[in-house]
C-alpha cells in the first residue's frame, strides 16, 4: 500500500486486535449469553459437565487467587467480611426482568411490590372504615341477632360481628356466627353474655406489625382504635390479604373496588386502596402521593378538590377524570373514572409571501 514498515505494522496490528476484540464479544459473549437467555434448561444441561470438570481442575488456583486477593485487601486495611447487601430496587429490577422474559407473571410482580410496601402502609389504608363496620347490639337475643345476619346486612354476612352497647364506642366483645347458632335460637339467650374478649390495636401500626398481631393472637378480628381510644375501624385477615394480592372476589357485584364500563372507564369505589386504584388505571404517580394525605380514591377525590364535592362534580388528575357519581351522607360512596382525551393540536400553516407581495 506504499506505506512505511513501522506504520504498516502499526496499522495491522490495530485492525488484527479490533479483529479479535470484534469475535470474541460477538461469538465469546454476546451470542453464548442471548442462547442461554433462550433455551436456559437445554443450555444448562450442555454446559453443566465441562464446567463441573473446569472448576474441579481449577479450584486449587482459584483458591490461590482468593487467598493473594484477601491478603492485598487486608494490606489495604478494607474490610469485605460483611457481603454486600441487596436492595430493594434490585429485586424490583429483576422482577420486571422477568416478567419481560416470560418468566414471571405480572401480578406475582405486583403482589412481591405489595409486600415490600406493607410496611409503609398504615392501618388507616387498610381497615374497613368506622362508618362500613356492621355490629350488633349487645342486648339482643339469639333470634334477632341471626335475623340480622341473615336479613339486614348491609353488605351481606360476615362471620365475626363486633357486640356493643348502643354504639362502637361501648364494644362489649365479638362474636362469631357458628357461635350464634351453636346457642339456638331461645328468646331468652341474649348475646351480650357470649362474647369473647375483643381486641384493640392501635391505628399507629404498619401493615406488617398488623400482620404480626394477627400472627401471634387468636382474634379473627381486631378494632382499630385511634390515640383517644375511639374505634376507627377493624381489621381482619382478609384485608391485609387483599393488601399484597389485591381484591379479592366480592360476594356481590356492586361490592367490587372497580368494575369496568363499556367506554373505557372504570366504577371505583370511594374506599378502594390508592396503590389498587394506580395498578388497575396503570397511574405512575398522584398529587401529594408522598406526603400521605390519602389512602382512598375517596380522598384524592377530596385531596385534590379541597372540599366536600357534590354529586356530579368531576376532577382531573393524571390523564383521567374523575367524576363523583354517588354520595352515601357526606362519604364519596362510588366515583366513575375515565381516561381524559385532550384535543390534538391544530397544525400551524405558514403561507410564504410571494416576491410579488414582498415587492
Amino acid at each position: 500500500l506504499g506505506m512505511h514498515e513501522g506504520a504498516a505494522s502499526i496499522t495491522a496490528t490495530a485492525l488484527v486486535v479490533t479483529l479479535i476484540t470484534f469475535t470474541t464479544i460477538i461469538f465469546g459473549e454476546l451470542v453464548p449469553k442471548r442462547i442461554g437467555q433462550l433455551f436456559p434448561e437445554t443450555t444448562a444441561r450442555w454446559v453443566a459437565p465441562p464446567m463441573r470438570w473446569v472448576a474441579t481442575v481449577t479450584k486449587p488456583f482459584v483458591a490461590l487467587l482468593a487467598l493473594c486477593t484477601q491478603a492485598v485487601l487486608k494490606a489495604l486495611r478494607i474490610d469485605d467480611s460483611s457481603a454486600r447487601a441487596v436492595t430493594e430496587e434490585e429485586i424490583s429490577a429483576s422482577l420486571a426482568e422477568g416478567v419481560d422474559a416470560g418468566l414471571i407473571e405480572a401480578h406475582e410482580q405486583q403482589m412481591v411490590h405489595n409486600v415490600f410496601h406493607l410496611d409503609d402502609r398504615p392501618l388507616t389504608s387498610l381497615m374497613v372504615p368506622r362508618g362500613d363496620i356492621e355490629w350488633l347490639e349487645a342486648g339482643m337475643n339469639v333470634a334477632e341477632a341471626i335475623d340480622y345476619v341473615v336479613g339486614r346486612g348491609r353488605h351481606g354476612a360476615h362471620s365475626w360481628y363486633p357486640v356493643c352497647k348502643e354504639n362502637l364506642d361501648d364494644v362489649v366483645g365479638i362474636i362469631s356466627v357458628s357461635q350464634l347458632l351453636q346457642l339456638g335460637t331461645g328468646s331468652s339467650v341474649v348475646i351480650g353474655e357470649h362474647v369473647v374478649p375483643a381486641v384493640f390495636v392501635p391505628e399507629t401500626l404498619s401493615g406488617l406489625e398488623m400482620l404480626e398481631e394477627l400472627r401471634t393472637k387468636t382474634g379473627r378480628l381486631m378494632l382499630v382504635v385511634d390515640e383517644y381510644g375511639v374505634v376507627q375501624g377493624l381489621m381482619t385477615p382478609r384485608d391485609l390479604l387483599e393488601a399484597i394480592t389485591g381484591e379479592l372476589k366480592p360476594g356481590a357485584h356492586l361490592d367490587a373496588w372497580a368494575t369496568p364500563l363499556p367506554d373505557g372507564g372504570w366504577l371505583l369505589d370511594g374506599l378502594m386502596p390508592i396503590n389498587e386504584m394506580k395498578a388497575r388505571l396503570q397511574i405512575k404517580e398522584l398529587p401529594d402521593e408522598d406526603k400521605g394525605r390519602y389512602n382512598t380514591v375517596a380522598g384524592l377525590v377530596l385531596s385534590v378538590s379541597g372540599h366536600l364535592p357534590k354529586q356530579g362534580e368531576r376532577i382531573e388528575s393524571d390523564d383521567w377524570v374523575f367524576v363523583v357519581t354517588a354520595l352515601d351522607g357526606r362519604r364519596i360512596d362510588k366515583i366513575t373514572a375515565f381516561p381524559l382525551v385532550r384535543p390534538s393540536p391544530e397544525p400551524v400553516i405558514t403561507r410564504l409571501k410571494s416576491l410579488d407581495d414582498i415587492n
